[in-house]
């Protein structure tokens, strides 16, 4: 039995090379396979790699509002935290929360960057 694979983890650069091999390995081979192969691996394959591409960009330019508004809520509260550590001369305890909200922020635009290639 066949399953379906999770579309978005599927590796398009690993789908990609796949497809590469089997042309080449198609090279030699009689002229109707070798057809087949020009039109998956040259044509077909590369198309619907930039379509998944394309899609997943889209996908994650209609949820970025969302994310957004979820990664203010966590700013928020952080904030908030920082100041009740600070009114209560947690200082330590602020600085802590000010570098875990530090990473999270470089996390987020590690993750951004990445949903953008």
């Amino acid at each position: 039995m066949t399953t379906t694979p999770d579309l978005a983890r599927l590796d398009l650069d690993e789908i990609a090379a796949r497809a590469a091999g089997l042309y080449e390995y198609a090279t030699g081979l009689d002229a109707a396979w070798q057809a087949e192969a020009d039109q998956l691996a040259g044509t077909d394959v590369p198309a619907l790699l930039a379509e998944v591409r394309r899609l997943r960009a889209e996908l994650a330019e209609l949820k970025r509002p969302a994310v957004e508004a979820q990664r203010n809520e966590i700013r928020s509260s952080y904030a908030e935290t920082i100041a009740q550590a600070r009114d209560d001369r947690d200082y330590e305890g602020a600085f802590a929360l000010e570098s875990q909200l530090r990473e999270r922020e470089e996390r987020w635009r590690d993750e951004d960057r990445a949903a953008a290639s």
